[in-house]
């Protein structure tokens, strides 16, 4: 089984979320390890944690917020910024294994 993907998530359930490209975006980040660094590299994420991402919370996402797009982040980009990166489809955010095991409530 592999390791899920990441958004950052307030200890009020709120979900990152930045205008990308001009579109509603969620930051998703490959692994732990790629949502640490970019969360120690940019301080505006402080009062943000990453959060395992699977089926369940990208459902809930995409019904509380339809037009909402997936936007991988590039962790080893030395901007001060998210944009560096590329677009994903909810399918690919969703990792192989039983999914609905990694979320945590929102």
């Amino acid at each position: 089984m592999s390791e899920p993907m990441y958004a950052m998530q307030r200890a009020n359930g709120e979900w990152l979320t930045a205008q990308i490209e001009g579109t509603l975006s969620l930051p998703v980040f490959r692994n732990a390890a790629a949502a640490r660094r970019v969360h120690d590299r940019l301080g505006f994420l402080m009062v943000y944690r990453p959060q395992p991402l699977d089926s369940m919370v990208i459902e809930r996402l995409k019904r509380q917020t339809p037009e909402l797009k997936f936007w991988l982040v590039d962790e080893f980009a030395p901007t001060a910024d998210l944009t560096p990166g590329r677009w994903l489809s909810p399918s690919e955010v969703i990792t192989m294994g039983d999914e609905g095991d990694y979320a945590k409530s929102a």
